[in-house]
């Protein structure tokens, strides 16, 4: 059972490096190319019927708001992430090195490299600390450099499956469709591209005149009636520096009870001089 389990481990560590459409365009508009930060520290606690859990984690960024890299603590000060970015003269990135921790096994090391053709797609190849490889990637974008396109494969080159992506936005929709490696079509979304000023878009979720997210409901099933709201403070230059995310219950008549705290972030930022 123990061999089982370490297995179980193992394998889901090896699935993280595997990006979606959706969330390489969430981490590639992440930062504000002109936010001028050099570092950020930032403190998260989580609260459930166990108690509290805080990680802490350490950012640092070069001149153009690239990570260059990122350490994460946990609640006894162990270092139990810790990534190490680095760029090529046109700020693309071309290495990511990671090393983690993983409970009875201990750290474990892998890194990923990107190799860029002359219209900036790229490939993004995963390797395990004996550098076999785990996973292969292949990005493509139109001229907009919007990613449109991006396939997976194991690392013997097999196809997992790929999305593909349509961006309207006039509209303020782009459309993410999944496809397995038979091109058979299994899931289909629309999310909206832009979420500030007058993007806003009307569905359940709701969002701040920042943009950012203050309000939306959990859906695990048609009876679900718990829905978080979530509450910001900000610096002079507009960067949020503490969160916190409530639950609630949501009544037929759409009033929220029962707030109970989930998590609390706050960080500190250096900016450059």
């Amino acid at each position: 059972m123990r061999n089982y389990i370490l297995l179980i481990i193992i394998f889901s560590s090896q699935l993280t490096f595997s990006q979606s459409i959706g969330s390489y365009n969430i981490n590639i508009n992440k930062y504000d190319k002109n936010a001028n930060i050099t570092q950020i520290i930032e403190k998260t606690s989580f609260y459930n019927s166990d108690g509290v859990k805080t990680e802490i984690e350490h950012k640092s960024f070069n001149k153009s708001m690239q990570l260059t890299s990122l350490k994460r603590f946990d609640d006894k000060n162990k270092l139990i992430w810790l990534n190490i970015y680095k760029y090529d003269s046109l700020q693309r990135r071309v290495r990511l090195d990671n090393k983690r921790w993983i409970n009875i096994i201990g750290y474990q090391t892998k890194h990923t490299e990107y190799k860029y053709d002359s219209i900036s797609n790229f490939v993004q190849v995963d390797y395990n600390s004996k550098k076999q490889i785990l996973n292969i990637s292949q990005y493509y974008f139109d001229k907009e450099k919007n990613l449109i396109r991006l396939e997976n494969f194991t690392g013997n080159g097999d196809l997992i499956g790929y999305e593909t992506a349509t961006y309207d936005y006039e509209n303020n929709i782009m459309v993410v469709n999944q496809y397995n490696n038979q091109n058979e079509l299994v899931n289909s979304n629309n999310r909206a591209i832009n979420h500030s000023g007058d993007k806003k878009q009307k569905p359940l979720n709701k969002y701040n005149e920042q943009g950012d997210l203050i309000f939306y409901e959990r859906n695990w099933n048609d009876n679900d009636n718990i829905c978080y709201t979530i509450e910001y403070k900000y610096d002079k230059s507009g960067n949020w520096i503490s969160i916190k995310r409530y639950s609630h219950i949501k009544t037929e008549g759409g009033k929220l009870k029962r707030k109970k705290i989930k998590m609390a972030k706050t960080r500190k930022i250096k900016y450059r001089e």
